[in-house]
């Protein structure tokens, strides 16, 4: 029984045997054992790779770039990309002569006079303020009075802001004749602060105008709509004394020469600017009686209003803590008139009074008009929203801000 199973199983292996022997000479035989080593292709890539470093052997510095360019569609591009930043320097000096202008700051109102494409509008203002005489020369203001310095009759009209919000509108009308002044200003909520805070309060100050300055007499304040504190202030200039009251309030002070009222001090504050330097006095209300201190910016500015482009010189005044800080405009094309005031309040809120409307002697500005009366010259730009926030400049030498 073992023989048969050897010899089966014998006969099996070499079967099997025999079979993979044919499959491997028939496996092998169908590949081309010809092709794999295939000189020509690896000949061909050799001549290939010889010929591409000879050209930028022979050629200059410059030729390997002329000749990768032809070759690839994005060498021309190359060539363009090491000329720009050549052009780019040679553009930087363009900007050097304006770099002037821009020693004036510019997130001011206030801008420079000759601030970029407004320098020709700013140029003919300042010409104009000068061959009006609205720039007195330095001779002149040792003589200048506030009769001369102050137009005889003007009406106000200014829009309120708080912030961005417009909240109402300020109105001011004012006549002296050399002697005697009057001065009235209404302020009033409108638009939706009207509706919700209906207010109207009404001013009146009134006094002498003198070779040094006003001298008001009496100043009232009293609300015709609305909770406000009625006041009064009255100047006795002989016996040098000004009585203060806020309702049932009241207070006794020692009058200093050349104080003021909420009213009269617009007007004290238009002739000395003409006269130029930092100034001083006391202010009156109802309430308090404390010292300003008055300091202009050395230089003339421009400013776009509602009612065009104006050449303006800023005031800060100054006050100590808890009183009111106060910044305006004047306009010297205007006869000096305020064309911006702002106010902020102890709590730090800022108020915006915004001219709409300039009229006095033959000239009549309103807001959205391009000119003014016959035979005045119109004011220069487009009405625009007034710009942002004035930065104040350093605090005066003041001995009341100590």
């Amino acid at each position: 029984m073992s023989e048969p199973l050897n010899r089966s199983r014998l006969l099996f292996a070499l079967a099997v045997s025999v079979l993979l022997h044919l499959l491997l000479a028939g496996g092998l035989r169908s590949f081309d054992h010809e092709r794999l080593p295939d000189e020509r292709t690896t000949i061909r890539a050799a001549l290939i790779a010889p010929p591409a470093p000879p050209p930028p052997a022979a050629a200059p510095v410059p030729s390997p770039v002329a000749e990768v360019a032809p070759a690839p569609a994005q060498a021309p591009k190359r060539p363009p990309r090491p000329r720009s930043p050549k052009s780019e320097p040679v553009a930087l000096p363009e900007p050097e002569p304006e770099a002037p202008p821009q020693s004036a700051p510019s997130d001011d109102p206030v801008t420079a006079e000759a601030d970029s494409t407004d320098a020709m509008g700013d140029r003919e203002l300042l010409d104009r303020a000068i061959a009006e005489g609205a720039l007195p020369e330095r001779d002149e203001t040792a003589s200048l009075t506030p009769q001369r310095a102050l137009v005889s009759e003007a009406k106000l009209e200014f829009d309120v802001f708080r912030g961005e919000l417009a909240i109402g509108e300020t109105r001011y009308h004012w006549v002296h004749d050399g002697r005697d002044y009057r001065m009235d200003q209404v302020t009033e909520t409108t638009g939706l602060a009207g509706l919700l805070k209906p207010l109207r309060v009404e001013q009146r100050s009134t006094g002498e105008v003198t070779s040094d300055g006003l001298k008001p007499l009496r100043y009232a304040s009293r609300a015709t709509q609305g909770k406000a504190t009625e006041e009064e202030v009255v100047f006795d200039w002989d016996g040098n004394r000004v009585m203060l009251r806020a309702g049932t309030k009241q207070s006794d002070h020692a009058l200093t020469a050349g104080a003021q009222d909420m009213l009269s001090l617009w007007l004290e504050i238009i002739w000395r600017a003409q006269v130029g330097g930092d100034f001083d006095f006391t202010l009156a209300t109802g309430k308090r009686y404390t010292p300003r201190w008055f300091v202009p910016d050395p230089a003339l500015g421009s400013l776009d209003t509602a009612v065009g482009r104006q050449l303006v010189r800023r005031l800060q005044a100054r006050a100590q803590p808890g009183d009111n800080q106060i910044e305006v405009w004047l306009a010297p094309n205007l006869r000096w008139l305020p064309v911006l005031i702002r106010f902020t309040d102890r709590k730090g809120d800022v108020y915006d009074q915004r001219v709409r409307l300039i009229e006095y002697e033959n000239l009549s500005l309103r807001a959205g008009t391009a000119g003014a009366s016959a035979g005045t010259p119109a004011p220069f730009g487009d009405p625009v929203d007034p710009p942002p926030r004035y930065e104040p400049a350093d605090e005066p030498a003041n001995p009341y801000l100590r």
